[in-house]
């Protein structure tokens, strides 16, 4: 009785230490699977022209050519090939989004051989467990919201050709067939079968965007079923004998892009009664993952975004640190500059500080002020403020 052929796996790592580790430690599964092994992307290109092979785990964080760069060559040239991507950057939440979108296998290192067998075993058994194939726009950008990689992507389907323009991992602007901006990016993140070219430079500076990159994800997702909705009903209609209704897909997207634009003014909207603080510089409202939701500023040359980021990637270490601690968990940070105070607010109603429950709101709000700033009434307006934009959110 013959044998099944052994397939190929390819481990793409700039970590010396670790690929000898996983040499040593997946021998044992030479039956079930041959390895071999790239130090970065260029290396791993080379062996995926020359050998077939069935199955990519690979890195993010690397040099010469880097993961994202590697996934875009694949998305050209090999689409079909199951991908498995390791990150010491990832989080918990982020690695949620991905296995709930695309069913992407995302690893946060370090890990040990048994997950990496497993999760080799799942891509290399793909049809069998319902694994999607190669990489799709939305998990790709997900990654590079991850690790705030800066880029501009050019986005390839069949008929068109689109421009993203990503800042630390922040999508601020985009272009497709005369449109820019909010509008364009919800045409092009509905898109199926893309193709992606990336360019390590984002080649716009203004921020045309203010939306977080999930939003925009899920409002192209709800745009996209309710096209496919109407197309099916209007089908069914004409099979029937009946005259479909006056409308169409296009007065369907612009009734989601309106809803949109609604959420993100009700916030700025609370936001705006701020700017009555003495020093005011700029407020935000800001998902638990660090996403800007809404904004005011009075500064043209605040990068609002990628200060709440920051500031959220502080206020998370702080309160991860006060629950060691066990004097309870930091609800805000304040940050002393020489030229600014940052200060951050969480309001989280769920009763696990690591998951978002339906009905309970999980918001944060930041307020920049001057150093000469009414610190002492910009920590009670920023109270009552997020408790208003809680009820927005919950």
């Amino acid at each position: 009785m013959s044998s099944l052929p052994v397939k190929n796996v390819l481990v793409v790592d700039d970590e010396k230490s670790f690929l000898l580790s996983l040499k040593d430690g997946l021998d044992r599964y030479r039956d079930q699977f041959q390895v071999h092994y790239a130090e970065n992307g260029c290396q791993a290109v080379k062996t995926l022209s020359e050998k077939a092979i069935d199955l990519l785990v690979t890195d993010l964080k690397m040099p010469e050519m880097d993961g994202f760069e590697l996934l875009a060559w694949l998305s050209q040239n090999q689409p079909q090939l199951p991908v498995v991507v390791m990150s010491a950057f990832g989080t918990p939440e982020i690695e949620a989004r991905l296995s709930q979108r695309d069913s992407l296998q995302f690893l946060h290192k370090p890990l040990d051989i048994e997950t990496l067998e497993s999760a080799i075993n799942n891509g290399l058994n793909a049809d069998k467990k319902c694994y999607i194939h190669g990489i799709t726009l939305a998990t790709f950008l997900q990654l590079i919201k991850a690790e705030r990689k800066t880029c501009t992507l050019k986005i390839k389907s069949p008929y068109q050709i689109a421009y993203l323009y990503l800042q630390r991992g922040e999508l601020i602007d985009a272009e497709v067939n005369g449109l820019t901006g909010t509008p364009a990016a919800l045409d092009v993140l509905g898109w199926d079968d893309t193709e992606i070219e990336m360019n390590s430079v984002c080649e716009h500076r203004e921020q045309e965007i203010d939306l977080p990159l999930e939003h925009l994800l899920m409002e192209a997702f709800r745009i996209k079923d309710e096209a496919a909705q109407f197309n099916n009903k209007e089908e069914a209609d004409l099979a029937e004998g009946q005259e479909p209704e006056n409308n169409d897909s296009k007065t369907v997207s612009n009734r989601l892009k309106e809803v949109i634009a609604k959420g993100g003014k009700v916030m700025q909207d609370k936001l705006e009664t701020l700017k009555k603080i003495n020093g005011f510089i700029a407020a935000g409202a800001f998902s638990p993952a660090g996403e800007l939701m809404a904004a005011v500023s009075t500064s043209q040359d605040m990068h609002l975004a990628e200060i709440g980021a920051l500031a959220n990637d502080i206020l998370l270490k702080a309160q991860e640190e006060t629950d060691i601690m066990g004097v309870g968990r930091g609800s805000f940070i304040h940050i002393v500059a020489p030229k600014a105070n940052i200060i951050m607010r969480c309001l989280n109603e769920n009763t696990d500080f690591h998951v978002s429950e339906a009905g309970r709101a999980h918001v944060h709000v930041m307020v920049v002020l001057e150093a000469e700033g009414n610190i002492a009434l910009a920590k009670m307006q920023l109270e009552k403020v997020i408790t208003e934009i809680a009820a927005d959110v919950r």
